[in-house]
């Protein structure tokens, strides 16, 4: 067999002989930083690498991909604006930027930026930096110090609030709302999304992906299975058992929205069409259907788009919001978040310990509950 049967051109596989990039500064010791590279590698593991390649698509999240994404174009732009190079980065540039940030003013509230949303800007550059195999100028000490300050700066007017909890009278105020829809199907969606995110404490990325094989009706109380979560990212065995005693479960409503959308499988909860008769056409593409960009190791969206027919995260959060306004809830101060803060408020109300707690919500540090838990009457 010919040589060019058994090899590839050193071009088409990447060579990433260092981790550290030519010409970052740094006091580190060249031989750390090497890798043992193949001169020729054999055209038969090509598809292997193509297999193992495709995983960095799963390596962050849909929605964190998205975030970033959006942020690091708004870093793009002021570089380009004033001729410094975005990837990669000086450090001064991103002090530079984070100067400009700070200072912007938000048209809704007349406020600046809060420092969540700079840290998530910053987080974007580091990603983009690493994905691009250059070393993060957000590691750069001044720029750690200056972002620590911002930390403690008081003086700086920021919109920063949490969302209130919606508990169970916020809760009846929401189904009475949603009672009033004239289209069956909308109103035992929309119920059974509200009362589920409520009582199982789900985040809305968490509620849009449910599917229907994760959902069990026991005796007296509704389990629903979470391969993955925020805090669950390694798909290890997690669920929520939600009895069915509670006030306001949801065990009814998700069997009521099971039995008369006729769903058998797939995503929870649905699309309907805009006149609220039907539900729309469903539609999940293959994973694997995806091109891999070997010089970068990560994978491209597919060509055709075949995910449809069924609610995202962003859809849950404008269809409470929604239904907030309509009950008189301000839309500003309550949102998807309200439901996961309602549900630990209102078990703490029920005198639930925190391990009680944690094992609904998902949480793993106890700490963490320290923000939701209000005092009670």
């Amino acid at each position: 067999m010919s040589k060019s049967a058994h090899h590839t051109p050193n071009s088409v596989l990447p060579s990433h002989s260092t981790i550290v990039p030519s010409g970052t500064s740094g006091n580190r010791n060249t031989s750390e930083q090497s890798f043992f590279e193949e001169t020729q590698l054999p055209l038969s593991i090509l598809d292997d690498y193509k297999s193992a390649a495709s995983e960095t698509e799963y390596e962050i999240s849909e929605n964190t991909r998205r975030v970033y994404t959006s942020s690091f174009s708004i870093f793009n732009r002021y570089c380009l604006e004033h001729g410094l190079s975005p990837l990669p980065a000086d450090p001064r540039s991103v002090i530079s930027f984070i100067g400009h940030q700070k200072e912007s003013i938000q048209q809704s509230s007349g406020a600046q930026l809060s420092r969540q949303t700079l840290t998530s800007r910053l987080a974007a550059i580091r990603y983009h930096h690493i994905k691009a195999g250059f070393h993060s100028p957000t590691e750069h000490p001044l720029v750690i110090r200056v972002m620590r300050g911002l930390s403690r700066n008081k003086y700086r007017k920021v919109a920063d609030y949490d969302q209130q909890p919606i508990m169970y009278d916020e809760l009846e105020m929401l189904i009475d709302v949603i009672n009033q829809h004239p289209q069956p199907l909308t109103r035992a969606r929309d119920k059974a999304i509200i009362q589920l995110g409520f009582q199982g404490g789900f985040r809305r990325s968490e509620l849009a992906d449910i599917q229907v094989n994760h959902v069990s009706f026991l005796r007296n109380k509704l389990k629903v299975r979470l391969p993955y979560s925020k805090s669950n990212q390694q798909g290890q065995r997690e669920w929520k058992d939600l009895p069915q005693t509670e006030t306001l479960a949801a065990f009814d409503a998700v069997k009521e929205w099971i039995e008369i959308s006729k769903i058998k499988q797939g995503h929870l909860f649905r699309s309907i069409s805009r006149d609220g008769s039907q539900i729309r056409p469903y539609s999940v593409s293959d994973a694997t259907n995806r091109k891999i960009n070997l010089t970068s190791m990560q994978t491209k969206e597919p060509r055709l788009n075949k995910n449809s027919g069924f609610l995202r995260g962003d859809d849950i959060y404008q269809m409470i919001k929604k239904y907030c306004l309509r009950a008189g809830l301000s839309p500003e101060f309550y949102g998807a978040h309200s439901l996961r803060s309602g549900c630990v408020t209102q078990l703490h109300e029920n005198d639930k310990d925190h391990l009680y707690i944690m094992a609904r919500t998902g949480h793993t540090d106890p700490r963490s509950l320290r923000h939701y838990l209000k005092p009670k009457d």
